[in-house]
């Protein structure tokens, strides 16, 4: 009986150090896997500033242009006075002058935002009223059309310039009026706010050039610089190809306004773009979006006719 229940327990033993043994050698169960780390979102593209930049200027170039097709640019001066008389309300006129020769005697109501100020202000005008501009001949107001339109205000621009408005009979005063910026917002896009920048930035150059004397400049002057090297400069006559048929400064070529965007692709860099076209206001807003390109300017003052005062040879097809 002893020996039976001895075995018996040698059985159990046994039984016994094969399962601890089981248990201490055989392989532990694996670490729970740790979660992967979330995948780095890409990187935003950058953005191109100068080629949001063109583009930004291209846009506002063709809304002006459309305004040019619907006979709304530059704006007749008598119309604008008809559009303003009892409704100055949907108005905010703008006097792009100095400010000493608006304190001189303004249009009644307008606001005097000197035209080196327009830069920093481009966003804080009210987007519901029509902008109505207006500065000495034209030329500048014109040329503010560009970044306004692409900024989505509604602007015009009265032909002349302040002479003009005169003549028309708009009632002048010389009680200033005060200019009140609305809150800026930025666009959420973050490319046409790099193109807006940069457009801004290119209005802004443009001033300092004008201040220079060296963008918009009377036809005797512009010759004198062509006569003393030709082969420095590029002249564009913008008008249309039949009014160029009929005579057109001698060596220029013919570029309608609506052509602009594609004949500027074989302007050569190298030499200064002169700009001329009928009276100098739709050559000054040529002048952004070919700055915005990267070109040297001029702006021949007054046009065609300009250029003839001044002495250029006339050729005729």
């Amino acid at each position: 009986m002893f020996q039976f229940m001895n075995k018996k327990l040698i059985t159990w033993v046994a039984l016994l150090v094969v399962v601890v043994f089981a248990a201490g050698c055989g392989s532990s169960p694996a670490p729970a896997p740790k979660p992967a780390a979330p995948a780095a979102a890409p990187a935003a593209p950058a953005i191109d500033k100068v080629a949001e930049t063109k583009a930004a200027a291209w846009d506002g170039y063709k809304k002006v242009l459309a305004d040019v097709g619907g006979k709304t640019f530059p704006l007749d001066p008598a119309k604008a006075k008809e559009l303003l008389t009892g409704n100055e309300s949907k108005y905010l006129v703008i006097d792009l002058r100095s400010a000493e020769d608006y304190a001189k005697g303004h249009v009644k109501g307008a606001v005097n935002i000197p035209l080196a100020q327009l830069p920093q202000n481009l966003d804080k005008l009210p987007m519901d009223k029509t902008l109505m501009l207006y500065c000495y001949s034209g030329q500048t107001s014109s040329m503010t059309m560009v970044p306004l339109k692409q900024y989505g205000y509604k602007v015009v621009s009265i032909s002349r310039g302040f002479p003009s408005v005169e003549k028309a009979g708009f009632a002048i005063d010389t009680a200033a009026v005060a200019f009140t910026p609305v809150a800026a917002k930025a666009p959420a896009d973050a490319k046409v706010a790099a193109g807006q920048d940069g457009l801004k930035e290119t209005l802004d150059a443009l001033i300092k050039q004008f201040a220079a004397k060296t963008l918009i400049v009377p036809g005797k002057d512009v010759k004198a610089l062509v006569d003393a090297g030709a082969d420095k400069y590029y002249i564009v006559d913008l008008r249309a190809a039949d009014d160029y048929a009929k005579g057109y400064v001698k060596g220029a070529v013919s570029v309608p306004l609506a052509n602009l965007a594609t004949a500027m692709k074989s302007f050569p860099k190298d030499k200064t773009i002169v700009l001329y076209c009928y009276s100098g206001q739709t050559a000054a807003m040529s002048t952004v979006p070919l700055k915005a390109e990267g070109f040297k300017l001029i702006s021949i003052s007054t046009g065609f006719p300009g250029a003839q005062a001044g002495g250029f040879a006339i050729e005729k097809k």
